[in-house]
């Protein structure tokens, strides 16, 4: 009986121990990628209202697993991004979206946002906040405008940047389980209970070592087994239908090889590496395509009243986050990725506001020179866009805060 009760106590010891040796393990070896998700994870907090916000007064220098960029990450006292506090003499401009706002890949200073500190307008200067969150949708957008606005006074104007990942997300995205932000929001918005498990597991995460990477392996996991079953029937459909063009296509075709930039001879915008772009010739009309989800419209018609009753310009921006639209647009032509404009447009225009779109701006990328590692070249869209990342580089960041700072200048009748 007591052999008996020393090995049940035995097993029950032995759990524990594995766990704590685990957690030494992973903190002791501290691995890039784990590095880099714990460092970003770190710079949030818990919000009861709109889940997930940057924790005030963070500082940390992130560096992304695969070296795509690096940079100095600061919160101020509110939690928003950067050391400046809010000037309580000064007017605010307000820049208000997902992580393409935030900054991912660029330091405090670089960020767009940043760089739109001290814009003049009709003799008055205005202090510059970033309210930008990674994965905001619409609806959490509103819900940051609306609680951050009870804590800062002078807000004049606010540019709230439209996102496709608000409400768009590729067939192959989504059949991976990936969702388009505003349609999380949908799904959660009044579900206690999943509120509730999603904090018990940010809080855990955000502790353990152990806890996150086996959540990251998990979420990964799950991500690869879509990949592959989308791929699967892919080819499955493609050898049930065209056999032959399927057999040609995997073992006949031979790979294209990425053509360079051709440094002597500067073209702009150059084929982009292991990218196939399809542009057309004009875009669809606006009136076939879906609406957008009622999530969207209710925070825009949130947003628009709110604005209303505060008395600030609410300016929606349209700000190009993907290339392939970039690259149609330098051949005159149009990208399918760019119908998500055009259904916020549509709806924004019933309800008499007018967007600003910073596409037309990006006439102004190509040949400019910039200096990188110390040599200076001529830039190609390329240079703009973190490869595979979607986010702007630091070159993008000042080209975006550039073409912003001229498309306010422009006169908005409708703007509220």
């Amino acid at each position: 009986m007591i052999q008996s009760w020393k090995r049940w106590g035995a097993i029950v010891l032995f759990f524990p121990f594995t766990l704590l040796s685990l957690e030494v393990v992973f903190r002791l070896a501290n691995p890039p990628a784990l590095r880099y998700y714990r460092d970003v994870k770190l710079l949030h907090a818990y919000h009861p209202e709109y889940g997930v916000t940057l924790a005030p007064n963070e500082s940390r220098f992130v560096r992304h697993y695969a070296d795509l960029w690096q940079g100095q990450f600061t919160t101020n006292s509110l939690g928003l991004r950067g050391l400046t506090e809010p000037d309580p003499t000064k007017p605010k401009l307000v820049c208000l979206g997902d992580s393409l706002v935030m900054g991912f890949g660029v330091s405090d200073e670089d960020t767009f946002c940043s760089l739109l500190d001290g814009y003049e307008d009709k003799g008055i200067t205005y202090q510059s906040l970033n309210f930008g969150v990674d994965a905001y949708g619409s609806l959490g957008s509103y819900k940051r405008l609306k609680d951050l606005s009870t804590k800062i006074d002078g807000i004049k104007k606010v540019l709230f940047f439209i996102s496709p990942n608000d409400f768009t997300m590729p067939d192959e995205l989504r059949a991976q389980g990936i969702l388009p932000d505003d349609e999380n929001d949908a799904l959660h918005e009044n579900d206690l209970e999943w509120k509730n498990k999603f904090r018990i597991q940010f809080e855990l995460t955000r502790i353990s070592y152990l806890l996150q990477a086996l959540k990251l392996a998990y979420e990964q996991t799950k991500v690869k087994w879509a990949q592959t079953k989308y791929i699967i029937s892919l080819d499955s459909k493609q050898i049930t239908e065209s056999p032959l063009e399927y057999l040609k296509e995997s073992f006949f075709v031979p790979v294209k090889k990425a053509s360079c930039e051709n440094k002597e001879n500067f073209i702009c915008p150059t084929p982009i590496p292991n990218l196939q772009i399809t542009c057309s010739d004009s875009p669809v009309s606006p009136n076939d395509l879906e609406p957008l989800p009622e999530t969207t419209r209710r925070a825009y018609d949130q947003m628009i009243q709110f604005a209303k009753e505060k008395g600030f310009e609410w300016i929606p921006v349209i700000l190009p986050m993907q290339i392939e639209e970039v690259y149609c647009r330098q051949l005159g032509k149009y990208n399918v990725l760019g119908n998500y404009a055009m259904r916020a447009k549509q709806y924004l225009n019933s309800k008499s506001v007018t967007t600003i779109e910073i596409l037309p701006y990006t006439d102004n990328m190509c040949g400019r020179e910039f200096t990188i590692h110390g040599q200076t070249k001529k830039a190609g869209i390329q240079d703009y866009y973190i490869p595979g990342d979607g986010h702007l580089t630091k070159l993008g960041n000042l080209w975006a805060s550039e073409s912003i700072r001229s498309a306010l200048k422009e006169k908005r009748p409708n703007a509220f």
